[in-house]
């Protein structure tokens, strides 16, 4: 009798998972279309703009990342609705689920974006910073040099 009630328990459950991570795979796939897409955005922006920087056309993905977003998120805030102030707690309408995929995918290429480029400046700072230490450490509080 126990080996049925569990059975019995635990097979909507099993029900339940499996529509769950069909769902969430459908939303892995998204957001790896997502990022595709602003990987190819910002390939074309890299071959269109040859003369420039590879970070700038980083920046330019940023900037139509943000015209879009705001446009999106105005569209749906103000015309799709529903109106998030009086209506705080419904599910996502399944614009706003894509819309969120679409900004997941360009967060991971952010992420990337700041390996690739902030990493080298950052150790850069670290090493001018180490080295400017190891130059006030020589320095007097009058500003002279040490004798050793």
């Amino acid at each position: 009798k126990t080996m049925t009630c569990l059975f019995r328990v635990s097979s909507p459950c099993v029900c339940f998972w499996f529509l769950y991570d069909r769902m969430s795979a459908a939303l892995c796939v998204q957001v790896l279309c997502s990022l595709c897409g602003w990987l190819s955005l910002y390939l074309s922006f890299c071959r269109l703009n040859k003369h420039r920087s590879y970070e700038w056309s980083c920046r330019l993905v940023t900037f139509t990342h943000g015209v879009l977003s705001i446009g999106l998120s105005a569209y749906i805030g103000f015309i799709d609705g529903p109106w998030p102030f009086t209506h705080p707690g419904l599910p996502n309408t399944p614009l706003q689920v894509h819309v969120l995929c679409l900004t997941l995918g360009y967060f991971i290429f952010d992420l990337g974006c700041i390996w690739r480029f902030a990493w080298k400046k950052s150790i850069k700072k670290y090493h001018a910073w180490r080295n400017r230490r190891g130059e006030d450490r020589q320095l007097k509080t009058n500003g002279h040099l040490k004798v050793h």
